[in-house]
C-alpha cells in the first residue's frame, strides 16, 4: 500500500496543474454561492450594534432573528458552518439521506459543479493514465474532452446507484434501527443501534465510492467506452481484492481525517477578531482546500498505481 501511495504521490507531482485547475473551479463555484449570501448577510446586520458584536462572537439573538427572516440559500447558514461543523453536518446529511433536501440554489450549483468536476477529473485521471510524466495545458484539456462524456455518464450512474442504495437499503435499515431503538429499554441500547446503523451505511457508501473510483481509472487506463461494463468490472476487481483495496482506500481516508483535524485545530486557535487574523484564517482555509483537493487527486493517482500493480488486472474476467 505504501509503495502504491508513494508512486501515486510522485505521479501527482508531475501533474500540479490539475490541482490548480480544480482549486480555481472550486473557488468559482464557491463565489457563486458566497456573493449573493454576503449581500443578504450584510442587509440583515443593518446599521445597529450587531456588526460590532459579531466581530467578537456569534450573537444567538441575532442568529434567531436571521433564521426567522431568511429562506433558500441563506437558511443554510448556522453556527455549524464554522470549524469542524461542516464535516459533521455533511456526513450526517449523507448518512441520513437528506442531501436532496438542500435549497434548490445549492442543488443547482451542485449540478454545475458535477459537470465541471467531471471534466477536470476526466482530464486529470486521463492524464495520469496516458501521460504520467506530465502534460501541457492544451494536452490536459484535450484529454478532458476525450474522457468527459464517459466520466459524466459514470457520475450519472453513480447518482442512480447511490439513490437506489439509499432508497432500498439505507431507508429500510434506518426504519428498522429506529424501530428497535425506540423499543429499547435504555438510551445506551438505542445509541448503539443507531451507531451500528451509521457504521454499516458509512462502510457501504465508502465501498461504492471506491468502486466508482476504480471504474473511472479503468475507463482511462483501458480506454473503455461502456461505463456500465467499467462499473461491473470495477466491482469485480474490488470484491476480488476487497481487503487490500478497501484497506488502501481507508488509509487515504485516514490521511484526510488527519488533515481535517489539523485544519480545525489551527483554525480554532485563530481569534478572527481583527482584519489581520481574519486574513490569516482565510489564507489557512485556502491552504486547507488545496490540501483537500490534492488528497482527492491522490485517491485517483494512488489507486491507479495500486490497480496497475495487480497482476490479475491483465486477465479478463467473464468478458468484462
Amino acid at each position: 500500500m505504501l509503495g502504491a501511495l508513494e508512486k501515486g504521490w510522485k505521479l501527482l507531482g508531475h501533474h500540479k496543474k490539475a490541482l490548480l485547475y480544480l482549486y480555481l473551479t472550486n473557488l468559482f463555484v464557491a463565489a457563486l454561492l458566497i456573493l449573493p449570501f454576503m449581500e443578504i448577510f450584510d442587509r440583515s446586520l443593518g446599521p445597529g450594534l450587531y456588526r460590532e458584536k459579531l466581530v467578537e462572537e456569534l450573537d444567538y439573538d441575532w442568529y434567531r432573528l436571521f433564521q426567522d427572516r431568511v429562506t433558500g440559500l441563506a437558511s443554510t447558514f448556522a453556527p455549524s458552518v464554522m470549524g469542524a461543523g461542516p464535516f459533521a453536518r455533511n456526513l450526517e446529511a449523507l448518512l441520513d439521506g437528506k442531501l436532496t433536501q438542500l435549497p434548490w440554489a445549492v442543488l443547482s450549483l451542485g449540478g454545475l459543479y458535477i459537470l465541471l468536476n467531471s471534466f477536470l477529473l476526466a482530464a486529470a485521471v486521463g492524464s495520469f493514465a496516458l501521460d504520467p510524466k506530465g502534460t501541457t495545458m492544451r494536452e490536459f484539456f484535450r484529454t478532458g474532452g476525450t474522457f468527459f462524456g464517459r466520466f459524466f455518464r459514470l457520475s450519472i450512474l453513480g447518482g442512480l446507484v447511490f439513490w437506489f442504495v439509499s432508497s432500498w437499503i439505507v431507508e429500510p435499515l434506518t426504519y428498522f434501527a429506529n424501530h428497535i431503538a425506540n423499543r429499547s429499554v435504555t438510551d445506551t441500547a438505542a445509541f448503539y443501534w443507531n451507531f451500528a446503523r451509521y457504521l454499516v451505511v458509512l462502510v457501504l457508501f465508502l465501498f461504492l465510492n471506491m468502486v466508482f473510483d476504480y471504474a473511472k481509472i479503468k475507463t482511462a487506463v483501458e480506454d473503455r467506452t461502456s461505463v456500465l461494463l467499467a462499473f461491473f468490472s470495477s466491482l469485480t476487481f474490488c470484491i476480488n481484492n476487497f481487503f487490500l483495496a478497501y484497506g488502501f482506500y481507508l488509509f487515504i481516508v485516514a490521511i484526510g481525517l488527519f488533515w481535517v483535524g489539523v485544519y480545525t485545530g489551527l483554525e480554532h486557535l485563530l481569534p478572527q477578531q481583527s482584519w489581520f487574523t481574519i486574513a490569516l484564517a482565510f489564507i489557512w482555509q485556502q491552504l486547507f482546500m488545496m490540501g483537500r483537493l490534492a488528497l482527492k487527486l491522490l485517491f485517483y493517482s494512488g489507486q491507479m498505481q495500486f490497480y496497475l500493480d495487480r497482476p490479475e488486472r491483465l486477465r479478463p474476467v467473464d468478458g468484462i
